[in-house]
C-alpha cells in the first residue's frame, strides 16, 4: 500500500502511524491548510515556472548546495531552502566528490631564482610568457648563462668564438649580462657589422641564469621581452618585508 503526503506528496510509509496520518509534518498541514483558506495568496512554488523548481530539484539530488543553486537558476536562496526542506526527502541525494584544490605557483621570480636546470629555468619563463599573452616569435636568442664583464664587440665576440664554440658571424643572437646585473647587450653579425644592443636598468638589477644552469638557453624573442620587465631587487624586497612580519609576530 502507497501513501503520500497531501501536500509534498512525499510517501508516509515508514513514518509513525503512518496509515491515519494525511501530511508528513505539521508544517506541511499547515501549508494546505493556508493554500485552502486563501487560494489567492500564491506559495513560494507557485511564483515560479514548474521547469525552474524541476531544474533546481534534479540539482539538489545531483548534489549541489542550495547556495550553489540560487546562482545558477536566479531564484532566491531562501526559496530554494523552502523547497528543500519541503521536497528534499523524495529521493535520495547524491554526494558530490570533492575535487583537489588547484596547487598555487610560486612567483616567477622565485621560479627562476629557484631553477636547478635550464630546461626549469626556461619552463617558467615560457609559462610567465604566455600568461601575460605575448605572441611566440620564431627569433630566437640566446642567454649567455653568468654574468661577464666587458661588452665591446671584441670582447664579446673572442667569447662566443672561444668558449661556445661558434662562429660570431653566424647570425645568431646572443644575450649577455654585466656583473652588476644592470645592463644587457644582445650581440649579432649582420653583413657588414656587428650589431650590439644594450638594455640599461635604472632601477634594481636584471634577473638573469647563473652559470650553474649551463652554457645558454635558447629564448623566444617574445620570452625575452618579458625578462627585461623582471626585476631581482623585488624579490630581496618581499624577503625583508616577509622577515619584518615575522619578527613582529
Amino acid at each position: 500500500m502507497q501513501k503520500e503526503c497531501l501536500y509534498c506528496r512525499k510517501s508516509l510509509v515508514g513514518l509513525t502511524n503512518w496509515r491515519q496520518r494525511k501530511y508528513c509534518s505539521i508544517s506541511c498541514g499547515n501549508k494546505l491548510k493556508l493554500r485552502m483558506k486563501k487560494p489567492c495568496c500564491q506559495s513560494k512554488l507557485c511564483q515560479h515556472e514548474p521547469k525552474i523548481f524541476e531544474r533546481a530539484m534534479e540539482m539538489y539530488w545531483s548534489g549541489f548546495g542550495g547556495f550553489q543553486i540560487a546562482r545558477r537558476t536566479g531564484i532566491p536562496v531562501g526559496t530554494i531552502y523552502s523547497w528543500i526542506h519541503d521536497f528534499g526527502g523524495q529521493r535520495e541525494r547524491e554526494i558530490l566528490p570533492i575535487l583537489p584544490k588547484p596547487i598555487k605557483k610560486k612567483p616567477i621570480k622565485e621560479r627562476l631564482g629557484a631553477a636547478k636546470s635550464a630546461e626549469e629555468w626556461l619552463l617558467a619563463l615560457r609559462e610567465h610568457t604566455l600568461l601575460n599573452g605575448d605572441a611566440s616569435e620564431e627569433l630566437t636568442i640566446h642567454l649567455v648563462c653568468g654574468t661577464l664583464r666587458g661588452q665591446s664587440a671584441l670582447k664579446l665576440s673572442s667569447f662566443i668564438y672561444e668558449s661556445l664554440n661558434d662562429n660570431p658571424q653566424s647570425g645568431n643572437i646572443y644575450a649577455f649580462c654585466n656583473k652588476t646585473r644592470t645592463a644587457i647587450a644582445t650581440f649579432t653579425w649582420k653583413y657588414p657589422v656587428f650589431h650590439i644592443t644594450k638594455h640599461v636598468k635604472m632601477h634594481g638589477t636584471f634577473i638573469w641564469p647563473h652559470e650553474d644552469l649551463g652554457k645558454t638557453i635558447e629564448v623566444t624573442k617574445a620570452e625575452f621581452d618579458r625578462l627585461l620587465f623582471l626585476n631581482k631587487q623585488e624579490i630581496l624586497a618581499d624577503r625583508i618585508a616577509k622577515s619584518l612580519a615575522i619578527m613582529r609576530v
